[in-house]
């Protein structure tokens, strides 16, 4: 069974119709994601086909290890992300893979009004290692939560700059 969770965030000062109108630009999402710590990025993918915006991007998560575990482990926490989302629902799919036993899924949605917008995630953590699985999806949710908050921060970031 899968570990889940939710984090949820406000941002004031941005319109539900703004956000809207800058989730459709491919750049902006691009934008976003160069800003994201980690090394190695490469966006594979980033369209817009009628009302759907796929980004599909790896890179290598900035983790909290010793620097040489990081040279021995090159590449271990390489990150495969896929977002899919509905620009008039403003409503997406996370999916994240890894070279690690780890599936994480999050449904994303955004509502809001003229002042301020809602960010929900609501992710499902599965970590198939026997016996400690448990405590690294539990790991893993303060990682996500971490990259979640930062990358929110970011989005309101870019969001202000494009207003």
């Amino acid at each position: 069974m899968a570990h889940k969770f939710t984090i949820k965030a406000t941002i004031q000062g941005v319109s539900v119709d703004d956000f809207r109108r800058l989730a459709a630009d491919p750049a902006m999402h691009e934008a976003v994601c160069k800003r994201i710590p980690g090394e190695n990025l490469e966006i594979l993918e980033s369209v817009v086909r009628g009302d759907i915006y796929t980004m599909k991007r790896a890179y290598n998560l900035d983790v909290n290890i010793p620097d040489i575990a990081k040279k021995m482990l090159k590449d271990a926490f390489r990150l495969k992300r896929t977002d899919i989302t509905h620009l008039t629902e403003l409503s997406s799919t996370v999916d994240l893979g890894a070279n690690l036993p780890l599936e994480a899924h999050c449904d994303r949605s955004v509502s809001g009004n003229d002042q301020q917008i809602d960010i929900q995630l609501d992710w499902q953590v599965k970590v198939k290692v026997p016996l400690i699985g448990g405590l690294l999806e539990k790991h893993a949710e303060g990682e996500i939560r971490k990259f979640s908050d930062l990358e929110i921060e970011i989005v309101e970031d870019e969001l202000r700059k494009n207003l």
